[in-house]
């Protein structure tokens, strides 16, 4: 019998149909809990900060649907400020405060300064330049984002048109956006929050670019927050979702500042002019780097919370009958829908255990940087890439079928299903957008591949392309296609035969004569083929050995290993064109496959809800009537009408401006 994590105070009792979901459950729910935090202590503190959080009126939002944009700016520092406030109270260390941040899912506006700001100094400054800013930023001295998206550039970072030429007569930089494509656009915070901004530049010495490089940049007066001589400052208008974050656009005429305010860990500018790299140039993107690491998690809460919302409705919900005559049926016990919200479900977990371990990996490598040892970077860009562009898009297709799958009411806002989804759609375009960010992959694959012909022996996350044996499938009965091993091996075969013939194909055009570029762009869509492949692999392969791993009691290892076998069942049948091409699996094999992921279905329906449970995601971070832990849906929908402004009056102005005169005016004949 599943144990639950929570207890009901709010007077209400639970939906008796979402409470029979957890009684019938079959694994101890704080167990796989502990797994997800990182532990029970984590789990504990975790819930120690809900109660903080979350008896603070401040961090509430009954009201939030009928904010304008400057009432959500307005509604977002404050959360943020008070948040900040609660830091320095109870001295909270940074995991602290980043768990505290997710907890209120992005609804804050200045956390750029702790997610970009403050980790781009501890990795782009000396240590002389971290003793003076990072006390600033860290007691809220001053506050600031970074600026390094242009409105005519993203993604293409040698595109950048902003300058930052230095006078040697003054040993300052000077720093301009020549043009209107030149200016900065999009930064979060920017727009009238920041009071700094680590502006990235191309660097100008002499008539001659050195490249680009960060600059710490003072944009607003510590005084009364006006923008200083030479800065023009502004938001940049409303967006899909997120407008509790003033994304600004930033214009520079002629704005000066000291030497000593370009970030200098990596390269150097000396007093008379002299340029000097002291480490490998791509380091300047480790910020970058982290924070798609960090867009793997929020992807994965994404989704995970989606799936909580949609579960819990499609268990309260009934509709039709099965059988004639018979009751209303839990909605979730239609097949139709189980084969909806189970991918889902199975989806949510194998991002969140991809985000963990992509997690610590770039905490493992990070030291390594941090001395000037860059062996494992580009792998750690290769892969940070291809995770945080397939997670965004695995989130959203998950997300948004799960807004249907709870049929109309899914359509309100307070549903919180839309949100999600206009919310993850951020992440595929925001640090890179998702097409770029796989050509980057595929780049680093090819050249893994090149490796691995001229007789070098793969490590890391592309040893699978050493394999060059012919693959022979051993599915041939039902039990084989729960067994991990076999389902890794078709993975992985699958992916080392696209990308090779996609490296091959790449290899004949340029041996024919084509230049490069034209044999990329000639090979762009086989080329970002690969990456996804590459993309997909990983996170099959992170659930996989997550499960394998992780120490569990008996049942609970039974339960993960089933969803985690449904997930790659799903993803083989839903991509089989993939397979079959590569012939990682036949026809037969394939349709047993359909046959045992569908038995499938009905393994893991008792344990739907407890495993939607297990994600332990409060009320206030869900903000979904649909998905509320007490099940008490239709007085929630009820409750939500009585925010809404136009049922203040029973009659609305509009039936004295235009209304009545229609209901009583008199036809007139035609002549």
């Amino acid at each position: 019998m599943a144990k639950s994590v929570k207890l009901i105070n709010n007077g209400l009792r639970v939906n008796p149909d979402l409470q029979k979901e957890r009684d019938t459950g079959t694994f101890n729910i704080v167990e796989l809990t502990n797994i997800i935090d990182g532990g029970p202590e984590r789990t504990k503190r975790r819930h120690e900060l809900e109660q903080l959080l979350f008896s603070d009126p401040v961090f509430t939002n009954p009201n939030r649907a009928f904010l304008s944009k400057s009432q959500l700016y307005d509604y977002g520092v404050q959360k943020s400020v008070k948040l900040f406030h609660l830091k320095r109270k109870y001295q909270w260390n940074e995991e602290d405060y980043f768990m505290a941040e997710s907890l209120l899912r992005k609804e804050i506006s200045l956390s750029l300064h702790h997610t970009m700001f403050i980790p781009a100094i501890e990795r782009l400054a000396t240590d002389e330049q971290k003793a003076k800013w990072l006390p600033l930023a860290q007691s809220f001295k001053i506050l600031g984002t970074y600026a390094q998206t242009e409105l005519g550039h993203g993604t293409n970072l040698l595109g950048l048109e902003t300058t930052a030429t230095f006078d040697q007569s003054t040993d300052e930089f000077v720093l301009r956006t020549p043009k209107i494509t030149s200016m900065k656009w999009w930064p979060g915070g920017l727009g009238k929050s920041s009071t700094h901004a680590i502006v990235l530049a191309q660097l100008i010495i002499d008539n001659k670019s050195y490249g680009m490089h960060p600059f710490m940049v003072q944009l607003r007066s510590l005084d009364d927050h006006t923008p200083l001589p030479g800065i023009k400052v502004g938001d940049i208008g409303p967006k899909i979702a997120i407008n509790t974050v003033d994304n600004g656009f930033l214009i520079l005429n002629q704005v000066r500042i000291p030497r000593d305010q370009m970030l200098m860990k990596n390269a150097k500018v000396s007093r008379s002019g002299k340029f000097t790299s002291v480490g490998n140039s791509k380091a300047n993107y480790a910020t970058m780097m982290l924070v798609r690491v960090n867009m793997t998690n929020w992807a994965a809460n994404i989704a995970c919370g989606s799936v909580t919302a949609a579960m819990r409705y499609s268990c309260v919900r009934r509709q039709s009958a099965l059988k004639p005559g018979g009751e209303e049926e839990q909605v979730i016990n239609y097949q139709s829908q189980q084969y909806k919200l189970f991918p889902a479900l199975a989806t949510a977990y194998a991002l969140t255990f991809a985000s963990q371990q992509l997690h610590d990996y770039y905490y493992k490598i990070y030291p390594q940087l941090a001395r000037g040892s860059y062996t494992n970077l580009a792998e750690l860009h290769s892969q940070s890439s291809a995770l945080k562009a397939i997670s965004g898009e695995l989130s959203v297709h998950h997300s948004e079928i799960c807004r249907r799958a709870c049929g109309g009411h899914g359509y309100l806002w307070y549903a919180g299903l839309g949100e999600a989804v206009a919310g993850g759609a951020s992440i595929i375009t925001a640090e890179g957008e998702n097409t770029v960010l796989y050509q980057q992959t595929a780049r680093y694959l090819m050249k893994q591949v090149a490796l691995n012909v001229s007789g070098q022996t793969l490590n890391g996350f592309t040893s699978y392309l050493n394999n060059d044996d012919i693959y022979v499938n051993p599915i041939e009965k039902s039990e084989h296609c729960h067994d991990l091993q076999i389902l890794t091996d078709i993975y992985q075969n699958m992916a080392n035969r696209i990308i090779k013939k996609t490296a091959h194909r790449l290899h004949a055009d340029m041996s024919s004569g084509l230049e490069q570029h034209i044999a990329w762009n000639k090979n762009m869509i086989q080329l970002v083929r690969s990456a996804q492949v590459h993309s997909h692999m990983s996170i099959v392969k992170a659930f996989i050995t997550s499960v394998q791993s992780l120490v569990l009691s008996p049942v609970l290892k039974q339960v993960l290993h089933r969803l985690c076998v449904f997930y790659c069942l799903y993803g083989i049948i839903n991509n089989s064109g993939d397979f079959i091409e590569t012939s990682s699996i036949n026809l037969n094999q394939l349709e047993l496959m359909r046959e045992e992921e569908i038995k499938l279905l009905s393994q893991i329906r008792p344990d739907a809800v407890s495993l939607v449970d297990a994600f332990d995601i409060h009320d206030e971070t869900l903000c979904s009537v649909l998905g509320v832990y007490d099940g008490n849906v239709y007085e929630k929908l009820y409750e939500s009408t009585q925010q809404e402004p136009m049922n203040k009056t029973d009659v609305h102005p509009s039936y004295y401006k235009y209304i009545r005169d229609l209901l009583h005016s008199t036809p007139q004949s035609k002549l």
